[in-house]
């Protein structure tokens, strides 16, 4: 292990060699992590800009240089950020417990949520901690009645919020809307195969008919995503309701607080990414061990096919991206990448 001045140091000269400004970050905390992964905290995000380095070139350096198998990089400023936030779920949550807003029969894996988060809560920058909860209890056997739906698009969000939901003793049904492959592609088909299979979970496909969005959105008069999603919500709900199950998850990362949780028709609503304030680095570092892939550009087929033939709707799509970003959850060079291929 080494010590802050020696890892100063090495981005030093790091930075040096690649041609990069010669500048001294400066670092709060390192944390080790099983030998192979570090947190490096600094004080704010010019620093992290430092140590990141220009296309990540400088933290991929340092990372081969000191063989860990991850680096991660965080500012003191987004942690207080991100503890509050999770300040605030810890606090939602404790109110809907106390409110008896939980059905009954979903209070024990409720009850593993509402730890877990509280764990979460004293190390915001510590990944470790839910990827060891995920490791030891994704085998566990559910609570049979306690049934969630996961609304799987096959994308690393909903991916993780099924992984979860799974690990915290969910009886977990997988629910995916099949407009077909214009927007769910076989990639994407590909990873629900492979994440169900691989953990153990029942899943259906829904098929709907998206007709009339995909002809406005192909004829320039809509950008598609707005729609597609409410159409997508509205399916997962009927399926929900048909089925009786109570609770509802999706993968959303910005309805933080008191909105990452909400009940509609009876139907409680958890956007388990935003509840965890996770971000797209911790969320693809889970995933990945349970068979998804990493699916490269922004969108499906049919927003690639708008943004090349109507480009006054990119602008839509990369204000999503900037959203994320805004809010911390996506790093400036993987939201540049994805600018990139809009």
């Amino acid at each position: 292990m080494y010590t802050k001045e020696e890892i100063i140091k090495k981005i030093m000269r790091i930075r040096k060699e690649i041609g990069h400004d010669q500048v001294e970050p400066e670092i709060k905390e390192l944390h080790y992590y099983h030998n192979d992964e570090l947190t490096i905290i600094t004080p704010d995000r010019p620093e992290k800009s430092i140590i990141i380095g220009k296309g990540g070139w400088v933290v991929g350096k340092l990372r081969e240089e000191l063989k860990v198998k991850s680096i991660h990089v965080i500012s003191y400023t987004d942690i207080i950020l991100k503890e509050y936030q999770l300040g605030l779920s810890v606090k939602h949550v404790k109110k809907l417990l106390d409110n008896n807003i939980i059905p009954e029969e979903c209070l024990e894996p409720f009850d593993n949520l509402y730890d877990l988060l509280k764990l979460r809560e004293k190390t915001p920058y510590n990944n470790t901690t839910i990827k060891e909860y995920i490791e030891e209890n994704i085998n566990r056997k559910p609570v049979q009645d306690a049934k969630i739906a996961v609304a799987l698009s096959g994308g690393v969000d909903s991916s993780f919020s099924t992984i979860l939901s799974k690990a915290l003793g969910f009886n977990v049904l997988t629910v995916t809307v099949d407009p077909g492959t214009i927007i769910l592609p076989n990639q994407f088909r590909r990873n629900i195969n492979n994440l169900t299979t691989t953990i153990n979970v029942p899943h259906e496909y829904v098929k709907t008919d998206m007709t009339h969005i995909i002809q406005d959105a192909l004829s320039g008069k809509i950008h598609p995503c707005g729609r597609c999603s409410s159409h997508i919500e509205e399916v997962v709900l009927n399926k929900v309701k048909q089925e009786e199950i109570p609770i509802m998850t999706y993968g959303d990362l910005l309805s933080t607080g008191s909105q990452s949780i909400t009940k509609k028709e009876d139907i409680i609503r958890i956007n388990l990414p935003a509840l965890f304030r996770m971000e797209k680095t911790e969320i693809k570092d889970i995933v990945t061990k349970y068979s998804v892939n990493k699916i490269k550009g922004y969108g499906c087929p049919l927003v690639v096919q708008v943004h090349k033939k109507y480009p006054q709707y990119r602008p839509f799509s990369i204000q999503r991206v900037l959203r994320e970003t805004r809010a911390g959850i996506l790093e400036p060079g993987e939201a540049l990448d994805l600018i990139n291929t809009i």
